[in-house]
Parts: C-alpha cells; sequence; structure tokens
C-alpha cells in the first residue's frame, strides 16, 4: 500500500494564501492530513520569535478538527558511497522527516487530487467518502456523508504503476465538505 498526494485542480495551485508550511515533532508521510497549531519559534531574521509562515502540524485529535493536507516537495534519494544523491521526480511512498520543514496546502471545497491507498485506513470505494481519521494522518472510509467536518468523494480509482510494476491503488478525490 503506498502513500501518496498528487495535486489536481486546487485553488492553492493559484491562491498563495492557501500554501503555507508545516513543521510536525513526528515523520508525516505525503498526503499525511494535519492540524496546524501555533507559528514555529524561530528568531533567524528577526527579533519577534516566530517564522511568519511556518506552523506546527499534528494529527487530527478528532474526525471534524480543520484539517489542512501534506504536499511533500521532496523526491526520491539514496546514499552511495557516503553521498546522499536526490534524483528524479516526486514518486510515492515519501515521508518528511521529523523536525523538517514541508509545504502545506489548506483545502478549499471542490479541491480535486490524488491519494494512495495507503492514505486510508481500509480502501475507500468509489463514489463513497472518506474524513479524517482522529489521531492519525490518514482518512476513514464512509458510506455516508458526515453531517460536518471535513469530507471528501472518491471519484475514480486507478492502479498505481511505476514502470511495469503496480504498487497499489491510487484515487482521485474531491472535497465536498469542510
Amino acid at each position: 500500500m503506498a502513500f501518496v498526494f498528487k495535486e489536481g485542480k486546487m485553488a492553492s495551485n493559484v491562491l498563495d494564501s492557501s500554501l503555507t508550511n508545516a513543521i510536525a515533532e513526528t515523520a508525516i508521510p505525503d498526503g499525511a492530513l494535519v492540524v496546524l497549531g501555533d507559528l514555529v519559534a524561530d528568531t533567524t531574521y528577526t527579533n519577534n520569535g516566530v517564522e511568519y509562515d511556518t506552523y506546527e502540524a499534528a494529527a487530527p485529535a478528532a474526525a471534524t478538527d480543520e484539517v489542512a493536507i501534506v504536499d511533500y516537495a521532496g523526491i526520491s534519494e539514496g546514499a552511495i558511497n557516503g553521498n546522499t544523491y536526490k534524483m528524479g521526480i516526486k514518486l510515492y511512498n515519501l515521508t518528511v522527516p521529523a523536525g523538517q520543514i514541508t509545504r502545506v496546502r489548506r483545502l478549499a471545497l471542490h479541491d480535486k487530487f490524488w491519494l494512495g491507498e495507503g492514505n486510508f485506513e481500509a480502501a475507500p470505494t468509489v463514489g463513497k467518502y472518506a474524513t479524517a481519521t482522529a489521531g492519525k494522518f490518514t482518512h476513514t472510509a464512509a458510506n455516508t456523508l458526515p453531517e460536518s467536518g471535513y469530507a471528501i468523494k472518491v471519484l475514480v480509482e486507478n492502479d498505481l504503476t511505476v514502470g511495469m510494476k503496480s504498487e497499489g491503488k491510487i484515487y482521485l478525490v474531491e472535497v465536498v465538505q469542510l
């Protein structure tokens, strides 16, 4: 089961204020749902004590929390003879290391994006819904639209292929409720 985030038609592609940065105390996968907290403490550029565009991030405490989604800008990397190389394009199963700043997209109604099956607690069903999972960075499949809180509708299911190999499923989803 791969976890993946690939942006589709999203407000954050054209609305700069919907893109921000976050940092978590634990490693988080690409496509993780996070709750943004306070601005991160920082005195690098000014003496006011905060970084203006980087928030503390954590897993949602409740399924109804206001969430954002991690769009990790990392790419595949590996070590050869003691040197770390980063090559290629963003693929799948990338994880933001604990304490590293990452890109986060604030969600808007009708945003469309792709998620891997690893971004769900259990495989979702096309035509059904998913919500945030309390205490985790994942989605929980739901047969009906909840009364309130973040929810996506699963529109399409495809195979996630890398070269000639299938790495599981990938789902096109749309934000239908915030």
